[in-house]
Order: C-alpha cells, then structure tokens, then sequence
C-alpha cells in the first residue's frame, strides 16, 4: 500500500500526518521544548545506578531527570552489571510523564558520564517506521482536532475516550440507534483507528452496549480482531466479558497526542496555546501580504513565549517580515492592519 507523510516544520515543533492511500492513519508532534527527552531508539551513555534484585533488572542515570530502567530479560546477552558500570544503552520505550524510559543493553562504552549519543528526527524516525514512505512539506491542521474526546458513531451513538493515569477508558454509547450490535459493529473500527491515530496505548477498556445473544458477542469480539488487525503496534485482546467489556493492551512506545498537547484534564496546555498562536500569526501573515499585524495573547501565553528560549521572534521575521506584534491582556485575536 502506497504511505505518504505531510510534514510541517513549524516554530517551536514538527507536526506529521502519515497516510495508507487516502487514509489518515498515524500523527505526530516533535517540540523543541522536548528535544533532550528519551525516545525510542535513542542512544544514551549511562551509569548504572541501582541494581535491584526484586524487580530483576537495574536503574539507569542517562543524564535525564529520571532514570531509565534496564529488565535483565531485555538483554539477555548483556554482562554482569556492577552499580557505577558504564554502558551505552538503547531507549526500547520512552519516557512516560513521571516515568523514565525502558532501555536495552548495546554495549560498553568508555565514556565517562551520562549523556546522549545518537537519536532520530521525526522525519527519519517515520522513514524507518514506514519503508518507502513519500513526504510532502505542508500545512498540518488537522492535528488541532485530533484529540477530541467525544465522536459520532455514523447511524447513531457516540464514542467518549478518556486517558487515565492507570487506562484509556472508551465509552460506547447507543444514544438514540436502534440495534445495540449495529453501534457496536459501528463503533470498534472506529476506535482501532483512533487509538492508532492518536497514539494510545497500554490497557484500554470499552464498555459496549450490553448483547445479550451469544452469536453477536462472539460476532462482535471477531469485529474487534479485524479492526486491529492492520495495527503496526503489538495488540492483545481479551474475551468480551459478561458485562460487555472490551479489554486490550496496545503497545505504546511514545506519547500519545494528548499527552503532547494538553494537560490532565484535557485542556490545551500554554505551550499548545503559544505555538498555535505562532502558526496562526505566520498564516496570518501569509494572507496578508504587507499588513502589520497585532496579536494579542493571554498573560500567561506571553509569559510562555517570552522564557521559552525558542528564539521565535527572529524566526517569525524570516517567516513573514518585522511588521507584527504580540501584546498580552484583553481577547485573544490577531488584527491586520493595511
């Protein structure tokens, strides 16, 4: 099947859409705010901290606030570790909010601190998710409603998703459709899409209009291992259970969308609020050739992009020109003035 990625490089972030033909599939969101956090298949000199027994396996300082954790059974080939050994380790999973990352052992190294080696850009990290993929430099809008937390299941019901410190618990309502199945049948391929899409993962539990005929459940569970059955990522599904709940574990390597974007209870955070109001300043001025323009933001957006230390004013200059300006206080908004 024929992949393209629609990448965006963007003041204060890369943005990518990947596509299977005509099918919006997978997103991703890189920040500039973000670029020494561990991912997956980075390169870490690091020391061994703590070897603990119990959880058989050892901490790892790679210079990062949290140390990564290194499972024995990862790397079987490894040596013996001794606490203050140095190594060079890969990043197997990376860091979840208050969590370090899961590393593998590569080799050991002779440098003599922390730190990190070698790590991909997004665009060379989806080169090698995708092989052969094509990509085209454009505008990346649709990652600004891709973390809706409730959608409309055609012919009727809705799909709530909600992100958890524990789960990602996924609520299929039957609202005002007929046939329970029919919303069901409806509903599974839609969430395996946006589980993929928005990058979610690790236990996930739906709870499905209640089927109260064998031969629909057992119909609806192999509905379910179709839906994911083309997901790049590892699932593991367990039997619909008599209250008509869907449990799985997704594998999940990186943050998701939300976790990128908003905050714990899904509200934009200020650096999603400050760099959107870059993209829409830059676009703005795109379509108004020669205006000065005025944008005004709130105080703590201002105060976001004043220590962000991204150096976007410069880089908005070399975008659209030095004819705008960013104030704080009043209503959110950009004027053009001719």
């Amino acid at each position: 099947m024929k992949r393209r990625c629609v990448i965006e490089n963007c003041i204060g972030e890369t943005r990518a859409a990947v596509y299977e033909g005509r099918r919006l599939v997978e997103l991703f969101v890189r920040r500039e705010s973000d670029a020494n956090k561990p991912r997956q298949g980075d390169v870490f000199a690091g020391r061994v901290a703590t070897i603990d027994q119990s959880l058989g396996g050892a901490f790892i300082d790679i210079g990062t606030p949290h140390h990564g954790l290194f499972k024995f059974t990862n790397s079987p080939n490894a040596p013996r570790f001794t606490e203050g050994q140095m190594a060079e380790f890969e990043v197997s999973k990376a860091t979840e909010i208050g969590k370090g990352p899961v590393l593998k052992f590569k080799q050991l190294t002779q440098a003599d601190k922390p730190t990190k080696i070698s790590g991909d850009n997004l665009k060379t990290f989806i080169a090698k998710r995708f092989e052969g993929i094509e990509f085209k430099e454009a505008a990346v809008s649709v990652i600004d409603e891709a973390t809706e937390t409730e959608l409309a299941i055609k012919g009727g019901g809705t799909i709530s998703i909600e992100r958890t410190r524990a789960l990602v618990a996924i609520d299929v309502d039957k609202g005002t459709a007929v046939s329970s199945f029919d919303v069901c049948m409806a509903a599974l391929p839609m969430i395996a899409s946006e589980l993929r899409l928005r990058g979610l993962g690790g236990l996930v539990v739906i709870d499905l209009p209640n089927l109260r005929q064998p031969r629909q459940r057992n119909t609806v569970f192999k509905a379910a291992e179709r839906a994911f059955a083309d997901d790049p990522n590892n699932v593991k599904l367990a039997p619909l259970s008599r209250f008509g709940v869907l449990e799985l574990t997704r594998y999940k390597p990186e943050l998701s969308l939300d976790e990128i974007l908003n905050n714990r209870i899904g509200s934009p955070t200020t650096e999603t609020l400050a760099l959107r109001a870059l993209r829409q300043l830059e676009r703005e001025g795109a379509a108004n050739a020669g205006a000065k323009l005025t944008m005004t933001v709130r105080h703590h957006v201002m105060n976001w992009l004043e220590d962000s230390g991204i150096n976007w004013k410069a880089r908005l200059t070399d975008h659209i020109g030095a004819r705008f300006e960013v104030v704080a206080g009043g209503t959110p908004g950009i004027v053009a003035d001719r």
